[in-house]
């Protein structure tokens, strides 16, 4: 078997399998929003955002994803889509919890539904939002979000996007990573009743220029 890095993996749009290592990839782009949306039950988030990611649209589908595949499995995701069609997609999550979660679930999510959006600002519309970018665990460092990171800027500009959008919590290291890959810090946002009940940290707006 080869060694997971940026040279052996493929990158192709992704499929309707490997449910759960993709919902994993996804929690580990913002486990601090998903503990408290999901308050800190990891098993429902991943039986949910499994279910999500095997259909044919919304928010956390495969189909708006490209996946860098290692022998044919998956060593990382990027998701993302011009602005028009986040705007449509992104409430589907949401709506799934509501349809798929526990009693104390819904009894949760009142709570912190109406503060989690104020982290995101909203969205220009001529950019390309990009949801969720991860690489597997064993795989970091090795180029592969790079890989997944340029492929993005190529499907932006030849969706006709002027910039990229993207949004992270101040704490995470992927930051330092995207000011390298020459995104800019455009704003910071604290919400401080989640960041009191579930410790969720500020969130960086960061933006790549495409044109």
């Amino acid at each position: 078997m080869t060694t997971m890095n940026a040279e052996t993996v493929v990158l192709a749009d992704a499929e309707p399998a490997e449910e759960e290592t993709a919902a994993r990839l996804i929690h580990d782009t913002g486990s601090y929003v998903f503990d408290c949306l999901y308050n800190r039950d990891f098993d429902a988030y991943l039986r949910i955002t499994s279910a999500l990611w095997l259909r044919e649209g919304g928010a956390f589908s495969h189909v708006h994803a490209r996946a860098a595949l290692h022998d044919g499995r998956l060593a990382g995701i990027a998701l993302g889509f011009p602005q028009t069609l986040y705007e449509q997609e992104f409430g589907t999550g949401m709506m799934a919890m509501a349809e798929m979660g526990t009693p104390e679930l819904l009894a949760h999510l009142p709570s912190v539904a109406g503060h989690i959006p104020w982290l995101f600002p909203e969205v220009p519309d001529d950019a390309w939002y990009l949801l969720f970018l991860s690489a597997h665990p064993a795989a970091r460092g090795r180029g592969i979000g790079e890989k997944l990171l340029l492929d993005c800027f190529a499907r932006a500009k030849a969706a006709g996007c002027a910039s990229l959008h993207l949004d992270v919590a101040s704490v995470n290291p992927a930051v330092r990573f995207y000011e390298r890959m020459g995104l800019e810090r455009l704003a910071e946002t604290t919400v401080p009743k989640i960041a009191a009940s579930h410790a969720v940290p500020s969130h960086i707006r960061m933006v790549k220029h495409l044109v």
